[in-house]
């Protein structure tokens, strides 16, 4: 066994379950390791694997409850989710007619059985290596959720990992099968599997910023410029992802690991410059392939691997030595030319568990300080724990509708195999039409996705650049990517729960709603955090309307308009009417929004804000906890970060706001902020107090459009805030009217005034709805156009529907 270093040592005692849940034959192992979690195993020569898997590491983290039968034949299990039976040492897979004949798994409480080979039709699915070629299908990843309420995963061919973390080739011949049961709550089934494999990694804060990556042969010069173009256009990004162009060409191998010093003569100086920018540096690099001699830190690889120091060699991630030089030897000096985190560009779907296990070194790598830097990568989806990693890369994306329509549905099923951060072309990689539109409904999607990465092929006409498009585009975008570092306090309080509890960022509507997965208009919609619902807009607008008609659905209870405050009741389906700059995001009622106010000086700052805004949505009491830490090293894991519970007392008459340190160090948070609380569609009030560990502070209360707005500065972060408001008939009534829509659609038409008031008329009369399309018709004769004339028989159509 080589001895890897500690960030590869492996605790044996988790991946063994205790043997009081352990049932054992001469060919068989059957390991029950929660209430709902089975471990089947089955080996002809009765050689079972106790060290941990890639796939699974802690096997004994349950107390399952469990009854047994058994005598020299059958053997059964029961507990309150299932029941085992099974004829000791028969082969687990029955004949092609009798699938159950030795072994079947009832679940209680239904008439499900599984068995091996099980169809699992009713799996939803879940990932795909990547969406390079998407043309409207893909072939998806087996998933956790499912209507027969289990899921079964095959770890039989995973890579076994021993007490140093080498990895060693599993035996050929044996089953390794766990089955999750969970029935009707999902839930209890992604706990488990969290448990099994690891909880998902904390990335760095600024991964929750705005990426640039696009694939354009930079120097130290025109990264300069891009870097003043943001700034000028107030345009806050936090990550620069270098391509391949960067890197030194090699004779022997299309691998290199070293920048072209012709075109970064310093990368020291750049990342210090970028740094200094609050911009952090990705790069990108291939590993399938040979390490050659010529190398740049050839000679540092070889004083570790000291086989063949002659020759190029081919990265086998099964030897160990070779692994630990090419870390040390090649991948560290590399990092400390000043790269923040690697983008690994292998790219062979057939050979996904070698380019898993790169990530598993890489990821795993890192030096012997205390408190190193987090590690971050992103790669393709290798198909093993696909959340284990940091970030997931798309591929390629194609510039069209088409793609944009997938991606939302696409990130939200990704939950039903644990995975939160997905990475896509934002705007779209190649081909297609560069559209104004498309951009804008692009990045709209990024700003509520978990990441936002703008990217495109090189060239003059790829435009990712906001200010390269017309005048109305830019605004638009530019606002959305300033919105999305505003929700960086939000994003990152939900990363730390992803982190923790395995509670993904996105999550399908369908999880509630499990008809919407085949209903085309509904489908996309997903939960984004704790506190927000998207529906997101993946058509075109109707261009004489200049607005897109879009049919949404919400789900039960009360929303907000995130941006306008207007009142939704939910469980009903809208058919609603968006311009550019809107997009369907709402708050549930209560929710509790922290975002930063950010510093002109320093837009791309994305560490905890010495000023924060928090949005609190009318209705009820709710509580939420904002999460904060130096969002770059490790240091969290020994407490070094700061929760604050926010608690909002809703009455109709009165309502309170707190901010109270509820866990952690305050000196990794800014010792005093300013605070604007703004409470959402809410009426103004004189009866305010503001108190700070109980003594008074100056506040400042205005009304900005329908929110109450109260501010108050210089307060310790350490103390506890208690903001106490008291009126009558607090909230402004915003309630959705389909009546206000329409008359703004009316009032934007370019037609005359005197037009306009007739129409008014028609739309608003208590005429049937075959009565105004014939009025609306008789309109030409007073030279209403055809084109507006089909534009309101198609405004029926949608009304007939509300």
């Amino acid at each position: 066994m080589y001895d890897l270093g500690e960030n590869f040592r492996i605790d044996i005692k988790k991946s063994k379950t205790p043997n009081s849940y352990v049932f054992r034959g001469s060919k068989y192992r059957i390991s029950i390791i929660s209430d709902s979690l089975i471990r089947f195993e089955y080996n002809e020569d009765g050689k079972f694997n106790d060290y941990p898997t890639m796939f699974a590491s802690n096997r004994s983290f349950g107390k399952p409850k469990i009854n047994v039968e058994e005598d020299n034949l059958l053997l059964v299990i029961r507990n309150e989710k299932f029941t085992i039976e099974y004829q000791k040492d028969k082969p687990f897979i029955g004949n092609r007619m009798f699938p159950e004949q030795y072994l079947k798994v009832l679940v209680k409480g239904s008439d499900k059985v599984w068995y091996f080979n099980h169809p699992e039709v009713r799996n939803f699915q879940s990932t795909a290596y990547s969406l390079d070629e998407y043309d409207g299908s893909v072939q998806l990843d087996k998933g956790l959720f499912s209507l027969d309420g289990f899921a079964s995963i095959d770890d039989s061919k995973t890579p076994i990992l021993n007490l140093n973390g080498n990895l060693m080739i599993p035996s050929s011949n044996n089953i390794d099968t766990y089955l999750f049961i969970y029935n009707e709550d999902f839930g209890i089934g992604l706990r488990d599997y969290f448990n099994l494999t690891g909880m998902p990694p904390l990335i760095p804060r600024y991964a929750l910023g705005v990426w640039w990556s696009k694939n354009e042969s930079y120097n130290v010069e025109s990264i300069q410029n891009l870097v003043n173009s943001f700034r000028k256009n107030r345009i806050p990004f936090s990550v620069i992802m270098l391509g391949d162009y960067a890197r030194t060409k090699n004779k022997y191998s299309p691998l290199s690991f070293t920048l072209d010093k012709n075109i970064f003569p310093s990368t020291f100086e750049l990342s210090k410059y970028l740094h200094q920018n609050n911009i952090f540096i990705g790069a990108n690099i291939k590993t399938d392939g040979v390490l050659s001699i010529e190398e740049e830190n050839h000679n540092e690889f070889i004083k570790i691997y000291t086989k063949d120091t002659d020759k190029n060699i081919p990265i086998n991630v099964y030897n160990a030595n070779l692994m630990d030089a090419f870390l040390k030897g090649i991948i560290n000096p590399f990092m400390n030319l000043g790269i923040d985190f690697l983008w690994i560009d292998d790219n062979d779907k057939n050979n996904r568990l070698r380019n898993f296990a790169m990530n598993y070194y890489l990821f795993n790598n890192n030096s012997s300080e205390k408190y190193r830097k987090r590690n971050l990568i992103i790669s393709r989806n290798f198909g093993v724990v696909p959340h284990k990693y940091s970030i997931l890369y798309s591929g390629k994306l194609n510039i069209n509708w088409k793609t944009l329509k997938y991606l939302p549905f696409y990130n939200a099923n990704s939950s039903n195999i644990g995975v939160s951060w997905w990475s896509h072309d934002i705007g779209g990689y190649k081909g297609g039409t560069e559209d104004s539109e498309l951009y804008m409904r692009y990045v709209q999607l990024g700003v509520y996705s978990p990441i936002l990465r703008l990217s495109s092929e090189g060239g003059k006409y790829y435009k990712r650049e906001p200010w390269r498009w017309d005048a109305k585009t830019s605004s638009i975008v530019e606002d959305y990517l300033i919105l999305r570092h505003k929700l960086i306090p939000y994003l990152y309080s939900e990363a730390k729960k992803y982190s923790s509890f395995g509670t993904t960022l996105v999550q399908p509507l369908y999880y509630k709603y499990p008809e919407t997965y085949d209903e085309p208009l509904y489908k996309n919609e997903y939960y984004f955090g704790s506190e927000l619902f998207v529906s997101p807009i993946v058509t075109n607008k109707d261009s004489v309307m200049n607005r897109v008609v879009h049919r949404l659905f919400l789900p039960k209870g009360i929303w907000y308009d995130f941006k306008t405050g207007k009142k939704f009741m939910g469980g009903k389906r809208y058919v609603t009417f968006f311009k550019d700059e809107d997009y369907p995001v709402f708050a549930r009622q209560g929710a509790i929004i922290p975002m930063a106010v950010l510093n002109p000086e320093k837009l791309n700052d994305t560490s905890s804000p010495k000023k924060l805004e928090v949005h609190i949505f009318p209705g009820r009491s709710n509580t939420y906890k904002l999460y904060e830490d130096d969002g770059y090293t490790q240091k969290y894991k020994d407490g070094y970060s700061f929760t604050t519970e926010i608690n909002y007392y809703y009455k109709e008459n009165d309502f309170s706001v707190s901010l109270e340190p509820f866990e952690g160090k305050p000196g990794v948070i800014p010792e005093k902020r300013n605070y604007v609380i703004r409470f959402r569609n809410t009426k103004f009030t004189d009866q305010v107090q503001v108190f700070c560990d109980e003594i008074n502070v100056p506040y400042r209360r205005y009304i900005e459009d329908n929110d109450f707005v109260i501010e108050f500065d210089n307060i310790p972060t350490s103390s506890k805030v208690f903001v106490y408001c008291k009126g009558k008939d607090i909230e402004i009534d915003a309630s959705r009217l389909i009546n206000e829509d329409l008359e703004g659609i009316i009032s934007d038409l370019m037609i005359p005034t005197e037009l306009k008031i007739e129409i008014d008329k028609i739309i608003f009369s208590d005429m049937s709805i075959k009565d105004k399309r014939i009025s609306i018709r008789k309109l030409r004769r007073k030279g209403l156009s055809s084109i507006f004339i089909k534009m309101f028989l198609r405004l029926f159509e949608y009304i007939q529907e509300v």
